[in-house]
This record gives C-alpha cells, structure tokens and sequence, in this order.
C-alpha cells in the first residue's frame, strides 16, 4: 500500500501549528524535508509531520539554525520512521499505515499539548504570584499615604488654631486704644468696684 502524502495544511493540523508556521519550517529547513510538486502544490511523505513537531520543540531550546537541522540529522529528534502495520497490530486486527502512523502522531500531539497546557499553567500561577505582590505592595503605600494624610490633618488642625489665636490678636490690636484701656481695666476691676479706681 502506498504511503498517503500530505499537503501543508494536513501537516500543520496534525503537527498542531497553523498553516503559516508549517511554512515557514518548510522553508527555513527546506533541506530537511522532500517532497513532490502537482502543479503549485507540495506533497509530503507522513514523516513531514514529525519533523514539523521536532522543530517546533527544538526551535525553544536557543540553537541555532544549523544546529536544530543538524540535531534532526543526527538522530537526535529522528523523523518518525514508518512502521508497518503488522508490528504495530498486537491483537491481530490489520491496521492501515496511514492509521498506524496516524495514531502515533495524535499520540505525539496530545503529549506536546499537554507539555504546552502545563507551561500555560505555570505561567498563569507565575502571573498571579506577581499580582498578588504587586497587590500587597499597593496596599502597604496606600497606608503610608493615609498615615502621612492623618498627620498632615493634625498639622493642619494645630495651624488652624495659631490662625485664630493670631486674628484675635490682631482684632485687640486694632481695636482703638481707649476701648482696649477699658476693657483691660474692665477685666482688672473687682464686681462692684469702679474701673477707674
């Protein structure tokens, strides 16, 4: 039975990228895949996938270029070879290539996804950590500003007093000499004295 070849959306979907990326793998690591032309269209042997989903992988571990096509040349992510169904069939039912190699890319893809799902997952509790300090910090500059604001209402309070005790004072001063006289002795004089005695 000959090998079902795939067109680049089917590697991107089974990879589990989106189509532009499948590209641009394609392009950028031309080298690493063969392929057949139909008129405009490119149709890859099924390891394409594998290889996609290699370099995906790799693409995060900071090699370079030639260093992640090298890895894939080693060995060091092989491109899936193809199995043929009678190793992969324990149970005696005959399985398709495409389904055997089908079933080992889906496994593959899940795994990935859950790799991906648990980074998700780090990185949003990372994400709360940071707003929860950040939280707290906001909190505890909230209180100095409220604590700085009470006191400067208390200072305030204390000017306020010196403004009205000033102003009394400058309304005694003002006030005409004679009336100033009478009210000083006013205060001196004893109940039934006279003021001028």
């Amino acid at each position: 039975m000959s090998e079902k070849e795939l067109k680049i959306g089917d590697i991107a979907r089974l990879a589990g990228v989106s189509e532009q990326d499948a590209r641009t793998l394609v392009q950028t690591y031309d080298s690493l895949f063969t392929y057949r032309t139909i008129g405009p269209v490119k149709l890859f042997p099924q390891k394409a996938v594998k290889i996609v989903r290699d370099l995906v992988e790799l693409s995060g571990s900071g090699l370079t270029r030639d260093e992640v096509a090298e890895e894939i040349r080693s060995g060091g992510k092989p491109a899936a070879p193809e199995e043929p169904a009678g190793e992969v069939d324990r149970t005696g039912t005959s399985l398709s290539p495409e389904v055997v190699i089908d079933l080992g890319v889906m496994r593959d893809t899940l795994a990935r996804q859950e790799r991906r799902v648990l980074r998700l997952t780090e990185d949003l509790e990372r994400e709360r950590d940071l707003r929860k300090e950040e939280n707290d910090r906001f909190r505890e500059v909230a209180g100095r500003l409220q604590e700085r604001l009470d006191r400067q209402q208390k200072e305030l309070a204390v000017v306020a007093e010196w403004v009205d005790y000033f102003d009394r004072q400058m309304d005694e001063v003002s006030r005409p000499a004679l009336e100033r006289v009478r009210r000083t002795l006013g205060r001196k004089s004893h109940p039934g004295e006279p003021a001028g005695r």
